[in-house]
């Protein structure tokens, strides 16, 4: 419930500019009213705009709306696409450049799905757009048995993670590591930056609940476009 007031308060009064930037929400017992739930709920709602840095709140004036930045940025937190990551922060994410299909039997990434040993593995690469600027390229290595090849060509569009999460069972959890690299002649060209040229690079192992890996990704983002954050909490 509180996810689902999450993002009906995000999508009415935020990204549809209802509210501008600077602007009061209506008050927690206005928007319990709104959407039928209790304040707590709503508290709690707006407690995690407030993480995700869309509002403000002060005590005594209530929540405010944020500035939304140029750039996405990312809680590595959340096991979701980042194309959603972007569109719930009003920008237009598109795809370019797709190339699809089974990945050589050599590709040494093939090796790593111990659990689909001489099965077809996908391979699927693109450029990610974000309002009109190449900012990303990425690369995912998926079984076939996962995902079959013509599914993936039905289905995908721009995401294999938001694929996995569609499907049952599919994608439990990830483990990234994010490495600042820099960018070499092919990936300058497919970005449209300088050779040499500062980038993060994203790796991400996503697998089921019994540890299967469903996914291998290798992420390029220009970190003109993409700022990613992680909230520590102290121990209790």
């Amino acid at each position: 419930m509180q996810t689902e007031i999450k993002d009906a308060i995000l999508a009415d009064f935020i990204l549809s500019g209802k509210v501008a930037p600077g602007d009061r929400l209506p008050s927690e017992a206005e928007l319990g009213d709104i959407f039928g739930a209790s304040r707590v709920t709503v508290r709690a709602a707006l407690q995690s705009l407030r993480d995700q840095g869309y509002i403000r709140i002060a005590r005594g004036s209530g929540s405010h709306v944020l500035p939304r930045p140029d750039m996405v940025r990312s809680g590595l937190d959340r096991l979701v696409s980042f194309d959603t990551f972007a569109r719930q922060a009003g920008h237009q994410m598109g795809t370019a450049d797709i190339e699809l299909g089974v990945a050589p039997p050599g590709d040494q990434v093939v090796h790593d799905f111990v659990n689909d040993k001489g099965k077809p593995i996908l391979r699927v690469s693109r450029t990610k757009v974000l309002d009109g600027h190449r900012c990303a390229f990425v690369v995912d290595h998926v079984p076939a048995s996962v995902l079959p090849l013509d599914v993936l060509r039905e289905r995908f569009r721009g995401s294999v993670l938001d694929l996995l999460l569609d499907t049952p069972g599919a994608a439990a959890y990830s483990e990234c590591t994010i490495t600042p690299t820099v960018a070499e002649a092919s990936l300058a060209a497919i970005l449209d930056v300088d050779l040499g040229a500062p980038l993060l690079q994203l790796s991400e192992h996503t697998c089921s609940a019994d540890g299967r890996l469903v996914n291998r990704s290798e992420s390029w983002f220009d970190p003109a476009y993409f700022e990613f954050h992680l909230r520590r909490r102290r121990d209790e």
